[in-house]
């Protein structure tokens, strides 16, 4: 990108013209962040890469999911039984991978995006800040 569009878009970010869109649908782009990587997952599981499977459910939920503050997104505005609802559907995936129950891994991968998908609509139409509150508070 040539530096003066760089320079333009930064300046029209710091005037406030931009975040308005960025933050209407932060939410909705790390809950694709966490699908993304849920495929992953399941290709390595379809291939019986049980390993790799589990690496790529561990990214969804903690990289994904946890340390981009979703989840505690989700715990303070919507809540905390939601959010409970959505790691055990983590686990669960996890438990289909071992099990190599290719249908399970589908089923709780769809669910997982489902309920991220609705959860991220809810919190950008809320506008909530992608600093939701500090990582341990």
């Amino acid at each position: 990108m040539p530096l003066r569009i760089l320079v333009a878009v930064m300046l029209l970010w710091a005037a406030g013209a931009m975040p308005a869109r960025a933050a209407e649908a932060y939410w909705h782009g790390v809950a694709g962040g966490v699908s993304a990587t849920l495929a992953e997952a399941e290709a390595a599981s379809a291939r019986g890469e049980v390993d790799a499977a589990k690496r790529a459910i561990n990214e969804a939920y903690f990289r994904r999911f946890e340390d981009a503050k979703l989840e505690a997104a989700i715990r303070k505005e919507i809540s905390a039984k939601r959010a409970a609802q959505i790691e055990r559907l983590f686990a669960d995936m996890r438990k289909a991978v071992t099990a190599g129950d290719q249908a399970a891994v589908a089923k709780f991968a769809a669910e997982i995006r489902q309920s991220l998908t609705a959860d991220a609509k809810t919190l950008d139409a809320a506008k909530v800040s992608p600093d939701v509150f500090a990582v341990n508070q």
